[in-house]
Formats: C-alpha cells, sequence, structure tokens
C-alpha cells in the first residue's frame, strides 16, 4: 500500500522553449576580427535553441530537475558572446558535448541544470548543477558570486548552473541562511559562501561572506521602497591576504519606478574596483572567458518598458561607460503574437574610441522568436 502511494505521488512536468536568434552584426573598424579573418565589416549569425525542462516531484517535497539545451550555432567566426563550448569556472566537471562541427555550422548539447532539492520543515538542501541567484540589482549583483551574467549579452537567457551543494535553513517568513559549497575541477579551487537575510521596516536586508577564486569577499545588500519608488543597493569588499594591492569594493546603487500600469523605468550606478581606468590596462581575454563582467569603474546604466498594448510592448535601454565614454543602447519591440510565441526586432547601438570597451562590441540588428511549451 505504502509503494502504491509512493508512485502516486510522482508528477513529471515537461516544459521548455525553442528560440531562434538572427543577428546581423557590423564590426568595429581596425579590429583584429575584420583585419585577419573577413573581408569586411558585415557579419551575419543565427543562434537556434531548444531547450527542454523536465522536472519530476517525487513529493511535495522532493524534485528532481533537468535543464538539457541543444543548440546550433551558424557563424563565419568563432564569437566567444554566443558559444557554449566547455564549462564555467563555477563548474566540476564538463556535460557540454561537440554534436557536429563543418563549414560555419557548429552544434553541441548540454546539461546547464541537474539538481535534486529536497524540503524539510524548516530546511531545504540541494544537490547538483543549480541556480544561486544572490543580489539585488536590476543590472549587476555584486554578491552574486556563483551565477554572474554579463548584461551586454544580450544573447544569454538564463544564468549557468553551478555545481554546489547548498542548504537553506528557514528561520520564519522573511529571515533564513543560505550555505553554499561550489565544487570546482580542483579541490583547492572549491568556492564556499553563507548568506543571512531579513526584513526590518519593511526592508530586505542581507549579508554575505565566503571564499570565491581563492579571495575572501564580504558584502550586504538591501532593497525596499521610498516613497512610491523602489530602491536597492549591495557591495562587496574582496581581498587577496597575500596581494594587499588587489584588493577591491564593488558596489551598485538603483531606484526604480512604476510611473503608469504602462510605463516602467529605472535607474542603476556601478562602481567596479577591480576594473581599469586606462584603455591600454583593459584585461580583454579576463572578459572573453567570463572571469570578469566588465573592464572599466564606473557605469550608469537606464531601462524603461512601454507596453503599448497587451500584446505589443517597447523597452529601451543605454549603458555607459564613464571612465572611457563608450557605451551602448539596446532597443526593442516585442510582440506576444499567441501565448506561448514571442517575436522581438531589436538593435544594439554601440559607440566608443578605438579600444575603449564597448568598441569591442559590434552594433547589431536582431530578431528573436521564442515559443514555449
Amino acid at each position: 500500500m505504502a509503494c502504491k502511494q509512493a508512485r502516486a505521488e510522482l508528477n513529471l512536468n515537461f516544459s521548455g522553449y525553442l528560440n531562434d536568434f538572427p543577428v546581423l552584426q557590423i564590426l568595429p573598424q581596425n579590429s583584429f576580427v575584420t583585419e585577419n579573418q573577413l573581408d569586411s565589416r558585415d557579419l551575419f549569425i543565427n543562434l537556434a535553441r531548444a531547450r527542454f525542462t523536465p522536472a519530476l516531484e517525487l513529493s511535495n517535497n522532493a524534485r528532481f530537475e533537468l535543464h538539457y539545451e541543444i543548440n546550433m550555432l551558424y557563424s563565419r567566426i568563432a564569437n566567444p558572446f554566443y558559444g557554449t563550448e566547455g564549462m564555467t569556472n563555477r563548474q566540476a566537471i564538463s556535460l557540454n558535448w561537440l554534436l557536429f562541427q563543418e563549414g560555419n555550422l557548429i552544434a553541441r548539447h548540454f546539461i546547464d541544470r541537474l539538481y535534486y532539492k529536497h524540503t524539510f520543515d524548516d530546511f531545504e538542501i540541494t544537490l547538483g548543477r543549480q541556480r544561486i541567484s544572490w543580489g539585488v540589482g536590476r543590472i549587476w549583483q555584486p554578491t552574486d558570486l556563483f551565477n554572474p551574467i554579463n548584461p551586454a549579452n544580450f544573447s544569454k537567457f538564463e544564468k549557468d548552473g553551478a555545481d554546489a551543494i547548498s542548504g537553506k535553513l528557514f528561520f520564519g517568513n522573511f529571515t533564513d541562511l543560505e550555505l553554499v559549497l561550489n565544487l570546482r575541477q580542483r579541490l583547492d579551487q572549491t568556492n564556499y559562501g553563507a548568506r543571512f537575510r531579513t526584513n526590518l521596516y519593511e526592508f530586505d536586508l542581507s549579508a554575505m561572506a565566503g571564499k570565491y577564486d581563492n579571495r575572501i569577499v564580504v558584502g550586504a545588500d538591501f532593497a525596499g521602497n521610498l516613497f512610491n519608488a523602489g530602491i536597492r543597493g549591495e557591495a562587496i569588499l574582496s581581498f587577496n591576504q597575500n596581494h594587499l594591492d588587489s584588493n577591491y569594493i564593488r558596489f551598485i546603487i538603483g531606484a526604480d519606478y512604476q510611473f503608469s500600469s504602462e510605463f516602467y523605468a529605472l535607474l542603476e550606478y556601478q562602481f567596479n574596483g577591480e576594473g581599469k581606468t586606462c584603455p591600454e590596462c583593459y584585461e580583454i581575454m579576463r572578459l572573453i572567458k567570463g572571469e570578469i563582467l566588465n573592464l572599466s569603474q564606473n557605469y550608469i546604466t537606464t531601462q524603461c518598458h512601454y507596453l503599448v498594448h497587451p500584446l505589443v510592448s517597447l523597452t529601451a535601454g543605454a549603458m555607459l561607460n564613464l571612465n572611457d565614454k563608450s557605451g551602448y543602447t539596446n532597443i526593442g519591440a516585442e510582440w506576444a503574437t499567441l501565448s506561448n510565441l514571442s517575436l522581438t526586432l531589436g538593435i544594439m547601438l554601440t559607440w566608443g574610441n578605438d579600444k575603449s570597451e564597448f568598441w569591442y562590441y559590434p552594433t547589431s540588428l536582431y530578431l528573436n522568436a521564442k515559443f514555449f511549451f
């Protein structure tokens, strides 16, 4: 009887999406690519993706979840912002495989999430490749050291999974303590961290600490309302006891406001103490490898969203590097043609002097078609 009841509790939920992402890019003049790999500045890229996210509920408090993706990239050159080769520096084993590579086509498949979660009365534990999302920033999250994402990479929808053991202890409806052990290829490269979160006077507050990439990091964040506007901020101090000259702070401060049921806007500033102030000092290879998200120190960004019609919305955003004065503007229009189908037409315009940060990013015209199931 017990076995029959256990089997009856099994519930398989299957979902996912299909996505096609054609992009026409205009590469910067005098770049390495245009001088050595292409005879013109125009480049067409198409990224097609199929993502499957089955979840098996063993009971009301236990579940397995898998995020599996197959994608195919067409490009005349290798493009680090679209590739999915290998594993990130938050993963211990490679679950990324080459299907085929022929001419300008390359196809891969990989497992981005694979975890088991068990929830008890006041505690939950998650084992496997998972998403660990810390921080409150809308664009940047300095305290999110397990699953960071480059905000300029408009082709990226999900944060990469981290191979980890995480546990969360609940002290009440708004108070919890989360502990994370992030495994990597070598045991001495293991990352770990803790985050305590609570609510005080209607403000969400948290403090975190841990070891990431052989550096000690401590930080905190807050989020709440000031009159009718939302405000938030977070900061970290990262230091290496053996190299004190490499210590740095990173923080953000931001606000957003819902002007009407149709119009929403936000503004956010970032200070990135790890960045450089001179373009000649930029660590380009670290950006390509995903070790850092920005090259310089001072940034400001704004975004707005306007609902033209229940099925049509417009978005616009801009980011400015306050040090080298480079930046980009991203404008898009989304049409929800069906309840499970959306089409987005957008353009990303970049500007800046040679070798400035956003000079490396091409101006891009793109179409994003996404079908959910």
